[in-house]
């Protein structure tokens, strides 16, 4: 028997953002519903995954969001969310507290030149402002970064 220690969960193809180096958005649309996610929440349970992550896309454009966490909570898995942070405001950094999430995975790319080249403008101060709604509600945030040709000589600040 294996050790199922995390599932990854793409969720959505929708996306708030454009990003160089992301064709996601270009993808499919069709999505599973609600019903669908939770049979597949609870199957991963059930084989001994420790952990949900939702992704994307964008997962927090998916209006059951929430719900999913709770659900993966209830189930016994830790729940981890992955976005871009655009649309982690203090409402919705409060609702994912609420929702019982355990982590929340903000992107960002490098300097704030670099990461608005990559992922549009006015995206890096949205990520950021995140990263601090996330903390008022003592939320785990994690930086995750796409090394790339474009942002490797920006990976130490970065990690500062």
């Amino acid at each position: 028997m294996f050790n199922l220690r995390e599932v990854i969960f793409s969720i959505t193809n929708r996306c708030n953002l454009r990003c160089r180096m992301c064709d996601i958005p270009c993808g499919k649309t069709e999505e599973l519903s609600t019903d669908q996610w939770k049979k597949v929440i609870n199957d991963s349970s059930r084989l001994g995954a420790q952990t949900a992550v939702f992704s994307g896309g964008e997962p927090l454009l998916r209006e059951d969001i929430f719900e999913l966490i709770f659900f993966a909570k209830k189930n016994n898995l830790n729940a981890c969310v992955t976005s871009n942070g655009c649309l982690i405001d203090e409402q919705v950094a409060s609702r994912l507290s609420a929702s019982g999430v355990n982590v929340v995975n903000i992107s960002i790319e490098g300097t704030k030149g670099t990461h608005d080249h990559l992922r549009g403008s006015g995206s890096f101060d949205k990520a950021v402002s995140a990263l601090a709604n996330l903390r008022k509600y003592k939320i785990e945030a994690t930086i995750a970064s796409i090394v790339s040709r474009y942002n490797y000589e920006d990976l130490l600040y970065v990690l500062g």
